[in-house]
């Protein structure tokens, strides 16, 4: 084991709440002697550590740990795994990604199984107050209180969920668990939690590659009701968008072909929110095809949209 695994796993325990960590754990976790466990922690007290005098040794506890009112190790583990997961996500190769895994203790190896780091973008709201309490779930393997509200203009409610995925997408962080009160699995933009707790009830334990096929059989993060029960939504690009949309990869299973000046694309959704937003972006440059609901839908949108901007003509002083 490297040098590298046991220093960060050293940090990895004192960061916790009231963390301290025994030479004796060390030794026996990665199988070296007490004496270079001992070194581990000098390295740790001289060349990481601001200042020696934060790294105590607590004859009670017979470990050590940081000395009191110390707080240089706080949100350490949070941006860690944040850093290790765009890193595995940027690594070019399953060989990269091997490699930085190894880099870590398994301690910390466990919770980024369960990080999935889609865009290296972080986001601008304070859903990141509420990592740590994911974190500590997915490492006890424990369920969430959610304290959660749909919508910015909804009530909130308590959700019990058990946590299986956590995504950054287009700069947010989204949480895929299953909810119990809904019976199903849903998507929680953290953004969106008033609270996280982490429950002292058990969470289940569900099929990975079941969770994957749900995150890739469909596009977007909002996988609505029926998390399985995609459909393909089809729209028309024109002019620029069409030239773009033709060289874009939307989801793997993606059709599209020319017709005259304009491309088709066709992708499967479980919920068609999230396309009709990306197909708004183009402006007149793309219309929707089938389902109807997706035409209904998105013309329904259009529409508001348009009475809104006729209101706002006709009376250019109101401020709504």
């Amino acid at each position: 084991m490297s040098q590298t695994e046991r220093v960060l796993d050293i940090l990895y325990q004192l960061s916790r709440d009231d963390g301290s960590i025994r030479l004796s754990d060390i030794a026996e976790r990665y199988e070296v002697s007490l004496r270079q466990a001992g070194r581990d922690i000098e390295y740790v007290r001289y060349r990481i550590m601001p200042s020696p005098e934060m790294l105590v040794y607590d004859r009670q506890k017979h470990a050590y740990r940081l000395c009191d009112g110390a707080d240089v190790l706080s949100g350490w583990r949070e941006n860690m795994l944040i850093s290790f997961a765009v890193m595995s996500d940027m690594a070019g190769s399953a060989l990269g990604r091997t490699e930085i895994d190894n880099a870590l203790p398994l301690s910390m190896r466990k919770i980024l199984s369960h990080i999935d780091y889609r865009t290296p973008v972080r986001s601008y709201g304070d859903d990141e107050r509420h990592l740590a309490a994911v974190f500590e779930a997915f490492e006890k393997g424990r369920g969430l209180i959610i304290r959660y509200r749909k919508t910015p203009d909804s009530e909130t409610e308590n959700r019990d969920v058990d946590p299986l995925k956590l995504i950054n997408y287009q700069g947010f962080w989204y949480l895929l668990g299953y909810d119990f009160s809904r019976k199903g699995i849903r998507t929680f933009r953290l953004s969106r939690a008033e609270s996280v707790i982490v429950s002292l009830r058990n969470a289940s334990v569900y099929d990975g590659n079941e969770v994957d096929d749900i995150l890739d059989s469909s596009y977007g993060m909002f996988i609505g009701e029926n998390p399985k029960g995609a459909l393909w939504y089809t729209m028309r690009f024109s002019s620029s968008a069409a030239v773009r949309v033709s060289s874009e990869i939307w989801h793997s299973g993606q059709k599209g072909r020319w017709d005259g000046n304009e491309y088709e694309l066709s992708i499967p959704a479980s919920s068609p929110v999230e396309v009709i937003s990306r197909l708004l972006s183009y402006g007149s440059d793309a219309y929707p095809v089938s389902p109807d609901s997706f035409v209904e839908a998105y013309g329904e949108i259009v529409r508001e949209m348009a009475e809104k901007c006729s209101a706002k003509l006709k009376n250019p002083d109101s401020s709504h």
